[in-house]
This record gives C-alpha cells, structure tokens and sequence, in this order.
C-alpha cells in the first residue's frame, strides 16, 4: 500500500515541463556491479554542481540489454522507491544513465499470460464477428429479392477482411438498388429502415456520415437535418477520444473489450474486424523493445501499452493537453567506448558554453522531391525535403557557414572542415568520417540503427563512430524505429540555436515518441548557444509557435533540382 501511495504522489505532484533545466533537477543513474558507471556518475555530480544525493544506483551487472521482466519488477519499483525515500518526486525532471546502465530493455515475452490471454480473446471475438457480419449480408440479400437467393457461403472465421468488406459493400448496394425499385412508398420506406440498419451495423457511424457526405444515402437512409448531422458528428468524435483513451491503457482483455463495444458504434463490424486484426498483428511481431532511456521517460506513468510507442507529451505539439497526463521524464545518457571520453563529454560542454559553438554547419540531404499533402510526415520526401527547410531557414535568419549537399551521395572524406553542427542520411551503419568536428560539436545522422552500440571502440554505427571522432552531443535509435520516430531537423536545430533550451529540453520538445527506440548522448545541460544565441523565436517554424495540432512542412525549398552547396 506504501508503494500505491508513493506512486499517486509522483504522478500527481510533480511538476510539468518549464524552460532552463536546472542542475539540482537533474539525477544520476549507475550500476551497482561497474566501477565505471558509478565513476562516471559521481564526476558528472562534481561537475555540473548537482547535489550528491541525486545518485540513484540500480542493482546488476554491466550489459547491452535488461530484460523485459527484471524492468518492470525491479528496476523500475527501485528508481520510483528512491525518488520517494529522498523526497525528490517534485523535483527531478531528468535522468542522465552512465556509463554501463544497459541500453536496451528486451521484449515481453510471446508466453506471458497476458498475451495468451489476448490472443485467444481476439480470436474468439473474431470468428463471432465474422459469422454477425454474414448474417447482416444475408439480411441485405433477403431486401426486395428478385429471385430466390442461393444457399448463403459459410465463411470460415480465418477469412480476409479484405474480401468480408467487397461482400458486405456488394449486398448493401445491390439491395439499395433494390428497394428504388419498389411500387409502394411504404414498403419502400419500410425496406429502407431494414437498410439502414443493415449499414450502421456493418459501418457504424463513421461510415454512415462518409457516405451522407458522398451521396451515397438518400436523405431519409441518413439524417433529419444539419443539426442531427452535427449531433452524430459530436458522437462519432466522443467515441473516437475514448478509444484513444483506452487505447494509452495497459493492453489487456479487459480493456480490449471496452474497445470493441466502441467500436462496434464507430466503426461497424467491418472497422471493429479490422482494429482486430491490427491488435492480432501486433502480437504476433510483438513489437514491444525499448530503449531504456525511452522508457525511462515514462517512469511517473502508470501502467500502459507497450506495443511499439507512446506519444512524448513534452513535444511541442501537446503542449496544451499535458497537464492532462503524468509528468513525462527527460533522459540522456553518458556513454562513450571508453570512460575518459565520457568524462570528455561533459567537459567539452562545459567549455563550450563559455565562449559559444562555432563552425560550419553541414547538411546532407538526397535530392527527392516532395508532394506537400500527400507526402506525410515519417515519409522519405518528407524528411529528405526537412532537411532543404532547415538549411534554407538558417541562411535567411543566421550568419552561420550552411552546407548543403541535396545529391544521392554523402559528404566524403575530407569534405567537411570546422563541422560544429550537422544532420544528414543514409548510410545504415556505415559511419562515413568526413568531418573535422570543432569542440561542442551536435549532429545526428538519420539511420535505422545507429545507437546499437555506443560503447564500442572501433564500432561503424554512426552514434558510436561520431562519438570517437570527437562530437560531443548526438542521438539515434537503438533499433529500427521507422522515418517518424527521429526529431524533424527543421525542428530540433532551430530550437537549439535559439539558446533558450538544453539539449534534454531540445530533444523532447522535437522527438515524437517515448517507450521506444531513440536515444540522446550528451550532458542534458549542455547548452551550446545560451550566451550566443544564433536564431529568434520568430524565426521558428510556425508550426512551433502558432498551435498547429499536426505539423506541416513550410515547403520554403521543395524542389529536388536545388544546387549543391558545398562552401568551404
């Protein structure tokens, strides 16, 4: 019960997101079993001034990865423990890993009961579905038949949706056609009561406004006015909020089945089907690996979905719904392949914010073309034509020395004297040194596994390769995180070069996802541009100042055939 009522004060006492993190709000995470880790930990204390008892050591052994289960039974309860028993639930809001803190935390197991226990559910549920959306497509062949129907299909539960929604799509507009056949108005109307229902069945809500909106239902088949169409609007709207509420829930029968009474009104059998469909296939690729910096950030939540990811409430885009929820925690990490070079970290950042950062700024785009609004977010258009933004942004509104290359090869060897700053892709996992990297340096490298190991010497991944060439802050995935999970460049370096913010706060007002794959290397203090800022507010995206739920590109430069700008 201590423990209950430890967690409730976390989650609702601690603070929200403010600007300038601030020392004594940072905390330190070592390994009980590495004589480095606790090092590292105890000289980044000294350093930067934080007091001596923000030391949180786990129990274990150096590793690569932490298992699913010692996480969530061990590992977590012992870092929320301690944050109560030094009284500090008001006050940390980041947590810097060192050292041999494992990296990643492995997947839940394909036998745990929980899931078991889903998958049987999910399975049940689907042949229920299936056989309830034979007998409405039996229904619409009994409307206004014109010849005896043969004896209806037995479908098997396993059938593809696919094929189930051209059954149903078929039986619903051959019956239409049907009753705008018929002689009497009333049977007419009868016929097209039983259509209706028929269609709000297999539909639901969400179809039926689609198809008031197309034509493809006469005005008595739908709605008695604009103000009943806005009524179902309002529902349709209530009922798609409480799936996503539920969907932030621990996955589970029992909130699976919350869902599909939802769905069932929003989306009729076919979309309930297809939602299940969707959970099946999340169970069996189990995507439920995290970066334990990822997870970390989650910390002060209570239980909730682990497959793939969860919205970051510090980004940009939620800042007017995040007091709604749980504190979300900063993480970044102090990790090198050797520990004077983590030290080197800290003590590059340090300097750095002294006199400033200073350099070149290197920007290697591909040259793709971009189809605003039809090219999303997470796309390769999308990311490859942010990258044109930020550089078009920063020599319209800075001094800084851009280079931009917009062709299919990368910067090669050699190619990039005085490099301060840098964003680019792809080349997975093959770090290509063409950077002489000034003191302070910030880059990152858009890449499927570039954080798969940052503590190995000679390693190739681009994290871990950049780190030993001399970069002082960069970030990456820990595993394949697809296009959407790394920050927008056009986001992240702008905000950076406003000086307003730590590098912590930089990345989680940019990153997209939390309880997942990314993961920041670098003081989070450190602040290159506090003392020199190099960008105003006002030259920020719009998407980052004006409120814009879902962020668009500004398109400043799309066109593939920019010329390739390698200044130096």
């Amino acid at each position: 019960m201590r423990m209950v009522l430890a967690i409730a004060g976390l989650v609702l006492g601690a603070a929200s997101v403010r600007a300038e993190l601030a020392p004594d709000e940072v905390a330190v995470i070592a390994m009980s079993d590495s004589a480095a880790s606790r090092r590292l930990a105890a000289y980044y204390l000294r350093a930067r001034g934080i007091p001596q008892s923000n030391a949180c050591v786990l129990p274990g052994r150096p590793g690569n990865r932490m298992s699913r289960e010692f996480w969530e039974t061990q590992a977590r309860p012992r870092i929320r423990q301690w944050l109560a028993e030094n009284k500090l639930e008001n006050k940390i809001r980041c947590f810097v890993p060192c050292g041999d803190v494992p990296l990643t935390i492995g997947k839940r197991s394909a036998d745990d009961p929980r899931v078991e226990a889903r998958g049987a559910f999910l399975q049940q549920q689907r042949a229920a579905l299936v056989e309830e959306t034979a007998r409405v497509i039996e229904s619409l062949d009994r409307l206004a038949p014109v010849a005896p129907k043969p004896t209806p299909p037995q479908w098997d539960a396993s059938i593809d949706l696919k094929k189930l929604s051209v059954e149903f799509d078929s039986a619903f507009k051959a019956a239409r056609m049907r009753v705008q056949t018929l002689d009497s108005k009333e049977t007419q109307k009868q016929a097209g009561l039983e259509l209706k229902k028929a269609f709000m069945a297999g539909a639901g809500l969400a179809g039926l406004l689609k198809a008031a909106a197309s034509g493809g239902l006469k005005a008595e088949d739908q709605t008695k006015g604009p103000l009943q169409l806005q009524r179902l609007v309002g529902q349709l709207q209530g009922f798609g909020e409480g799936i996503q509420a539920l969907g932030r829930l621990p996955d589970s029968v029992a909130r699976d089945l919350q869902i599909l009474r939802l769905l069932r009104k929003n989306a009729g059998l076919v979309g309930t089907l297809r939602w299940i469909d969707t959970q099946r296939e999340l169970l069996e690729r189990n995507e439920t690996l995290s970066s334990f910096d990822s997870e970390l950030s989650m910390l002060l939540w209570p239980d909730y979905s682990l497959y793939r990811w969860q919205p970051n409430l510090l980004h940009y885009q939620h800042d007017d719904v995040r007091d709604q929820f749980p504190p979300t925690l900063m993480v970044s990490r102090l990790t090198a392949p050797s520990l004077q070079l983590a030290g080197r970290l800290v003590e590059t950042a340090i300097a750095t914010e002294k006199t400033g950062l200073s350099g070149k700024f290197y920007i290697d785009a591909r040259g793709m073309g971009y189809r605003p609004g039809s090219d999303k977010p997470g796309s390769y258009a999308h990311t490859d034509a942010a990258l044109r933004d930020l550089a078009e942004r920063l020599k319209k509104h800075t001094q800084i020395d851009v280079v931009l290359n917009n062709e299919g090869e990368l910067f090669q060897p050699g190619e990039c004297p005085d490099a301060a700053l840098y964003c680019g892709w792809y080349s997975l996992g093959a770090y290509v040194d063409a950077f002489d990297w000034k003191p302070g340096a910030v880059g990152y490298h858009i890449a499927s596994s570039e954080a798969t190991t940052l503590a190995k010497p000679g390693g190739k991944v681009w994290c871990n390769a950049m780190l030993e060439d001399g970069i002082c802050a960069t970030l990456g995935p820990a595993f394949e995180p697809y296009l959407a999970s790394f920050p927008n460049p056009d986001d992240f370096f702008p905000l950076l070069l406003t000086g307003r913010y730590t590098l912590a706060e930089v990345y989680y007002r940019t990153k997209p996802f939390n309880s997942w794959a990314m993961v920041l290397v670098g003081d989070p203090l450190y602040n290159p541009f506090r003392n020199r800022p190099q960008l105003s507010d006002d030259a920020l995206p719009a998407r980052m100042t004006g409120g814009i739920a879902e962020p668009e590109m500004e398109n400043l430069t799309t066109k593939p055939e920019a010329q390739r700008d390698r200044r130096t």
